[in-house]
């Protein structure tokens, strides 16, 4: 169905997009996406003109081994708010984390710190000893740091290692900060190693926000800026929804406020969903591609399920602090953006709590960590994957967990094909690649074919249906061929859509390369 797009189109568009088993018709336009030489996922509907027969699946990440136990005595069961990032400069991975232990009524709270870990591959991973700061009279641990920049107790860190060419040396790694006083502000710091900080100023450098939450931030290639995602409230102070705003900065330190991100109505923080921590980031193999992971804080309140959930009795507990800490419980999603400011939501949960009796279905479970990474996969010859971590045993008793799972390249979400055959249609696009290429998997009787059309939907002769190879089999990146020819350097600059006619398959991503 072709729908030229309208107010009421891009409702249609939404309402569709958020059913994930109807046919789905996605409004047609004019406009043409130039795709150049990046690769484009198919994470969202942003290059979907038309589906017939398929839909758009989220895949959920696969439970892996606990990558991290937070068991030292400086840590505890309130271990959150993870960065992981992979140094390829050094071969290293390093994880960032607030360590801390939350009174339960049944232990004692903690100081909060920064801590350490790092790994050669991102799967196992070692606590250092840094020798850095002092806990019970001993540098022996891995606490990075034990104050903000006002001296005040830490509350998160987040470090990214920054691209922008300007950088110093000195500075190689930045990261934005809060003391446990949230209503101060962000601090910004630099680092040239990712383990000595420094703050960039003697105060916080952006305070518009309230900053209880995860607040990250990034150089923006695509922007060529530094943005800032951040916790707000839709009422006074801490009232009403939690909410992500925006900052942009030219330098690190000054900073302009760009609001609220957005999302189309249905889909976003709500009262009964709101958006714990935001996890934005451009994803490394696509990066006009915002990506975050926000964690849901869902509160029913004390109703007849309550009792029925994991680990009642220090449920109970808890509740005797703050009724919600016995009652909200918490799982995440994924959210999209190309503009860095306008956001769409998958169209199903991205990680549930799932079936298990312990160590789960607790307020502070299932907060992913910022961001992704590619790693090796432990399973026989397979190839490398993404890894990303998520908490568990939160809020539960002394000590708290952090567990990887594992995740497909590019695989968050496809368009998916069942037994009966399927048909996509793409937005006009234009590219500047030479081949086509598509991470793709099928069934043994599963097939993909994918034909070049005008804009008119006319078939561009050499690049039909039936001159196309047949594919099936699963890879990663997979050649398309029209009898054997794989160029379409003919077609460089020129406006087409390309058609896929698909069958027992999951279409994740293209690139023209």
């Amino acid at each position: 169905m072709n729908t030229n797009i309208s107010r009421l189109g891009l409702l249609i568009v939404v309402i569709l997009f958020l059913d994930p088993i109807s046919h789905e018709a996605y409004g047609q336009t004019n406009e043409v996406i130039n795709l150049g030489a990046q690769r484009e996922l198919f994470i969202d509907d942003h290059l979907i003109g038309e589906l017939k027969n398929l839909q758009l699946l989220v895949h959920s990440p696969v439970r892996e081994d606990i990558a991290v136990t937070c068991d030292a005595p400086w840590e505890g069961n309130g271990c959150g708010y993870y960065t992981v990032l992979h140094d390829k400069q050094e071969s290293k991975y390093r994880m960032y984390y607030h360590a801390w232990q939350i009174p339960t009524g049944i232990e004692a709270g903690g100081p909060l710190t920064i801590g350490y870990f790092e790994s050669r591959d991102g799967i196992v991973w070692d606590r250092p000893n840094l020798g850095l700061c002092e806990f019970n009279g001993s540098k022996n641990n891995n606490i990075m740091l034990d104050k903000m920049g006002d001296g005040g107790l830490c509350h998160d860190f987040s470090p990214f290692i920054d691209p922008n060419p300007r950088a110093a040396p000195e500075a190689r790694y930045k990261a934005t900060g809060a003391g446990f006083d949230c209503m101060k502000g962000v601090w910004a710091y630099q680092s040239p190693d990712g383990i000595h900080w420094q703050p960039m100023k003697d105060k916080p450098v952006f305070d518009k926000g309230i900053f209880d939450s995860q607040n990250i931030s990034f150089w923006s290639t695509k922007e060529q800026k530094y943005v800032l995602y951040y916790r707000i409230f839709s009422g006074e102070g801490t009232t009403g929804t939690r909410l992500v705003n925006r900052a942009v900065s030219d330098d690190f330190v000054n900073w302009t406020d760009e609001g609220t991100i957005q999302f189309p109505e249905g889909e976003g923080p709500e009262q009964l969903a709101q958006f714990y921590v935001n996890q934005i980031k451009p994803y490394e193999r696509a990066p006009q591609i915002y990506l975050g992971f926000p964690a849901r804080y869902v509160d029913h309140g004390l109703t007849a399920s309550t009792p029925l959930l994991p680990e009642w009795s220090l449920r109970e507990k808890r509740m005797t602090i703050a009724p919600r800490y016995g009652t909200a419980v918490t799982d995440s999603v994924y959210i999209t953006s190309r503009d860095g400011k306008n956001f769409r939501q998958s169209n199903d949960v991205f990680l549930r709590p799932g079936l298990r009796t312990e160590h789960n279905w607790s307020y502070g479970d299932n907060y992913i960590a910022w961001h992704v990474v590619e790693t090796d996969s432990t399973k026989d010859d397979a190839p490398r994957e993404l890894s990303l971590y998520a908490t568990e045993s939160y809020f539960t008793g002394r000590n708290s967990r952090l567990r990887r799972y594992s995740l497909r390249i590019d695989g968050f979400a496809s368009v998916h094909a069942k037994l009966q055959k399927g048909e996509l249609q793409t937005k006009p696009i234009t590219f500047t690649g030479k081949e086509l290429s598509i991470n793709v998997a099928t069934s043994a009787a599963g097939m993909v074919r994918v034909a070049i059309c005008n804009p008119d939907g006319s078939a561009i002769p050499g690049y039909t249906l039936d001159d196309c190879d047949l594919i099936y089999g699963d890879s990663i990146d997979r050649k398309v061929t029209w009898k054997n020819n794989a160029s379409v350097e003919s077609l460089i600059g020129k406006p087409v859509i390309l058609r896929f006619t698909m069958k027992e398959a999951d279409l994740y991503s293209l690139i023209f390369q």
